[in-house]
């Protein structure tokens, strides 16, 4: 594959222009940019690690004042905040270019029209999962499992079988002695968020329940 410039690969992840040096930066310390983060080129293939790594190293926001509100919130939830990233709205971690509450609705109909209603959440925030159980139609079932702390299969046991839908929330706080109690394979019911939105979640729920 040709090499492509970085911050065309930049613009098209939906990073603001002036976050580019805070990026670059990041790429360089992980060894995705090689010799110097001011390089005009990347391999094209790398292009999707570059973009795990920067997903890793920042919660992405977008410049909503809500977001960025809650952004700083998130402190308190995953300990060490991660450094933010401005980017536009539709990449953004937190909203996910689309209202909590809507997504949520748009869940919850897919969710009625495929006889569901049971949700377990594997990861996640104390302060997430507040604002999951107050935005979200009272007819879907919430259960959420600490992805900080690890525990004995006989714990998860009971959860994983009351679950229709099993969600592994990554780009959480979420140990990986927690998650392998519930990501088996071939469980149709386990999905995997890999961001950090409740916009975000609602969605890939959506999308697997009208899948099947």
């Amino acid at each position: 594959m040709t090499d492509i410039p970085i911050d065309n690969m930049l613009m098209d992840f939906g990073i603001a222009y002036n976050e580019y040096p805070n990026a670059r930066n990041a790429l360089f310390e992980w060894g995705v940019i090689q010799r110097s983060p001011h390089r005009a080129n990347i391999a094209g293939s790398k292009s999707c690690l570059a973009r795990e790594v920067l997903t890793a190293a920042f919660l992405w926001h977008c410049n909503n004042g809500d977001c960025r509100q809650a952004a700083n919130k998130d402190a308190d939830g995953y300990g060490d905040l991660p450094p933010l990233l401005v980017v536009k709205q539709s990449e953004c971690d937190i909203c996910g270019g689309k209202p909590s509450a809507r997504s949520l609705d748009e869940m919850s109909a897919a969710l009625a029209a495929a006889g569901r209603s049971r949700i377990l959440v594997v990861g996640g925030t104390e302060r997430k999962e507040r604002e999951i159980r107050e935005k979200s139609p009272p007819c879907v079932e919430w259960r959420f499992v600490d992805g900080k702390v690890a525990r004995d299969d006989r714990y998860y046991r009971p959860d994983r079988n009351w679950a229709e839908i099993i969600v592994i929330w990554q780009s959480t706080p979420l140990d990986h002695r927690v998650s392998a109690h519930f990501d088996g394979k071939g469980d149709r019911r386990v999905i995997t968020v890999r961001r950090r939105s409740i916009a975000a979640l609602a969605g890939e729920i959506t999308g697997h329940v009208r899948r099947r």
